[in-house]
C-alpha cells in the first residue's frame, strides 16, 4: 500500500480567461487523483482545509486520514495560456511532525510499504519527522518542491541545499527549476549532490531525466505533448505518486518514470 503524505491546501486560481476559482489543491488530492485511475491501492495523510475542501479530497477515491492543524496553508496561482503559471504562498500550514507520524498517523503508515511525501514549503516535513517515516524499512519517495520554497511570497526556487533534508529517502523527485536552485544543476555530478538512490528531474512537456546512484548515469524520458492544454497544477506530486507506485511495484529507476510520465499524460488529456 501506498501512503500519501500531504497537506490539504486552499489553492486561489486566476485561470487563462481571467475567471477565478477556490478549490483543494496540496500534493494528496492530486496524487490521489492519479494512483485511483491507475488502480493503485494508497491511503491519503493529510491535515489543514475546512469541511468543504476535505470532502473534495475524500472524492478522489482513497481513504483519508486527517489530523489536527491550526492553519492551511494557501496557494495562489495565476494560470497563463503557454501552460506557465504565476505562484505565490499566501499562507504556511501545520508543519508534520514526529510526533504525528509515531500518533495519528502511525495506522495508515504501518500498513504502508511506500511513502509519498509532497511537501509545500521548507520546514512541512523537518529532518526529524522524516526519520520517522523512514524508519522500519519503509521506502520513501520525495517530491523536493517543498525544500526550493523558504516561506511566504512569489515562489522563486531557492537554496542552498541540506542533505540532512532528504536523508533515508529512496528516491527524490525534483523540478528542472528546483534542481538548479537545490543542487547547482540538472546533470549528474548535480543529481549524486542530492545523497539519494534515485533522482528524477521533470521538464514539463520535455519530459524526465532519472539517475541511479547504481549506473551513475542520466537518462532521458520523453513525455507525449497535449495541445490546447493550459491547466498543468499538480503534475508534479502526480509524476511523483505513479514513480512511487512503480518502484513498490518493483520497477528499475527507468522504467518507473516511463510509467509515471505515461500516468501524468494520461491525466492531464483529460483537461485538455
Amino acid at each position: 500500500m501506498i501512503a500519501l503524505v500531504g497537506q490539504t491546501v486552499r489553492d486561489e486560481i486566476v485561470h487563462v480567461d481571467g475567471s477565478e476559482e477556490i478549490r483543494c489543491g496540496g500534493a494528496p488530492i492530486f496524487a490521489a487523483q492519479a494512483l485511483t485511475m491507475a488502480g493503485v491501492d494508497a491511503e491519503v495523510i493529510t491535515r489543514g482545509g475546512d469541511a468543504e475542501l476535505q470532502a473534495h479530497l475524500g472524492e478522489r477515491g482513497l481513504p483519508v486520514t486527517a489530523g489536527p492543524a491550526s492553519a492551511t496553508f494557501v496557494s495562489r496561482l495565476i494560470l497563463r495560456p503557454d501552460g506557465l503559471r504565476d505562484h505565490e504562498l499566501a499562507s504556511l500550514g501545520t508543519p508534520f511532525s514526529a510526533d504525528d507520524f509515531a500518533g495519528w498517523a502511525a495506522p495508515v503508515l504501518d500498513r504502508a510499504s511506500t511513502v509519498v511525501v509532497g511537501t509545500q514549503w521548507r520546514d512541512d516535513v523537518s529532518p526529524l519527522a522524516l526519520s520517522a517515516l523512514t524508519a522500519h524499512g519503509r521506502r520513501v519517495v520525495y517530491d523536493a518542491q517543498g525544500l526550493a520554497r523558504p516561506g511566504l511570497g512569489p515562489v522563486r526556487p531557492s537554496g542552498p541545499y541540506d542533505p540532512a533534508w532528504l536523508a533515508g529517502v529512496t528516491a527524490a523527485k525534483f523540478s528542472d527549476e528546483e534542481a538548479v536552485a537545490l543542487l547547482g544543476g540538472t546533470d549528474a555530478a548535480a543529481c549524486a549532490r542530492a545523497g539519494v538512490p534515485i533522482v528524477t528531474i521533470t521538464y514539463g512537456e520535455g519530459g524526465a531525466d532519472v539517475w541511479s546512484a547504481t549506473t551513475g548515469q542520466l537518462h532521458h524520458v520523453p513525455a507525449d505533448r497535449i495541445p490546447r492544454l493550459a491547466d498543468t497544477v499538480g503534475a508534479g506530486d502526480m509524476f511523483t505518486a505513479l514513480l512511487a507506485a512503480a518502484l513498490d511495484a518493483g520497477a528499475d529507476p527507468i522504467a518507473a518514470t516511463e510509467q509515471a510520465t505515461r500516468g501524468v499524460a494520461d491525466v492531464l488529456r483529460l483537461r485538455a
